[in-house]
């Protein structure tokens, strides 16, 4: 965490203005992305229920099956060249403004305003998937 939190005071950026995106996949090896505030936590439950999976089914993307969406770990993005991806964004997320989210690649990141990130992947879910805390910085996943 202290990590995330030296890249927003470098760029400027407060934690609450980022979208981290969670990568996971299922036993079919279909591609499941979360994308929630930065700040937050994962209700991998919901995810479960939002994507039309059972919890069991979700486990964490390896570098392999991200490199075969476009994607390296450290810089996962919701938008992805994987067509068939599942993508749950956190339903607090189109609220938030301007956000910087990943960009495919650990060393760069995208701003854009929050609706915008939603409206490129027209396929994807909206559902409340994230815990977030009522102080700024309380803990993330």
């Amino acid at each position: 965490m202290a990590e995330v939190l030296d890249v927003c005071a470098a760029l400027g950026v407060p934690l609450e203005r980022t979208v981290k995106t969670l990568a996971f996949v299922t036993p079919e090896d279909r591609l499941v992305l979360a994308a929630l505030p930065g700040h937050a936590r994962l209700r991998y439950g919901a995810l479960a229920r939002a994507a039309g999976i059972r919890r069991t089914d979700l486990s964490p993307a390896g570098a392999g099956r991200l490199a075969r969406a476009g994607m390296r770990p450290g810089g996962v993005c919701p938008v992805s060249a994987d067509g068939g991806a599942v993508v749950v964004f956190d339903e607090t997320v189109g609220g938030l403004g301007r956000v910087h989210c990943g960009s495919g690649r650990p060393d760069s990141s995208i701003e854009i305003d929050a609706a915008e990130l939603i409206a490129a992947v027209p396929t994807a879910a909206t559902a409340p998937i994230a815990d977030i805390p009522t102080t700024a910085g309380a803990g993330a996943t």
